[in-house]
């Protein structure tokens, strides 16, 4: 997966991407349709609960040739868009609204419905106003939530 990275193996687990956009980007994501990114940094909120666990979930994002299935595929597989790190945290509970909340008080919503089809949130992805307090920001919503989140990064952000 990348330097600095502790393989989560199959546990399961929820997890937030810190995903670049390097240049404005516009996908059609699925049903959700026209998705506009503009430069910068944003949160990707996910949960791992299936049989490959957090490993499986966060090698797929990874991953740029891939089927498009979820909304967050759209943006993955695009090349003006990486994957600069993940927070991640073991986890058998369903988490992922709570932490999404948790970075709706921290971050900037952004694109409703995105990546929150299958629950109440009003989105699963976040713009981040810096760099600098990114990471940060997705770590101590983690703490928020009595998790222990841990940290992969491919180095410019961490």
């Amino acid at each position: 997966m990348g330097s600095g990275r502790e393989h989560p193996g199959r546990n399961p687990g929820v997890y937030a991407l810190i995903l670049r956009v390097k240049e404005p980007v516009s996908i059609f994501a699925g049903r959700l349709g026209l998705v506009r990114l503009g430069k910068g940094l944003y949160v990707y909120v996910g949960s791992a609960r299936g049989p490959g666990g957090l490993a499986a979930r966060l090698d797929r994002h990874l991953g740029k040739s891939k089927s498009l299935r979820w909304h967050i595929d759209y943006l993955t597989s695009d090349p003006r868009v990486s994957v600069e790190a993940a927070v991640y945290a073991y986890t058998c509970e369903g988490l992922e609204s709570r932490l999404s909340s948790e970075l709706s008080r921290r971050l900037e919503p952004w694109a409703r419905g995105f990546g929150s089809s299958d629950t109440r949130d009003s989105t699963h992805l976040f713009r981040c106003p810096g760099e600098a307090e990114c990471v940060e920001a997705v770590v101590q919503c983690f703490r928020r939530l009595g998790l222990k989140p841990r940290v992969w990064a491919s180095g410019e952000v961490a």
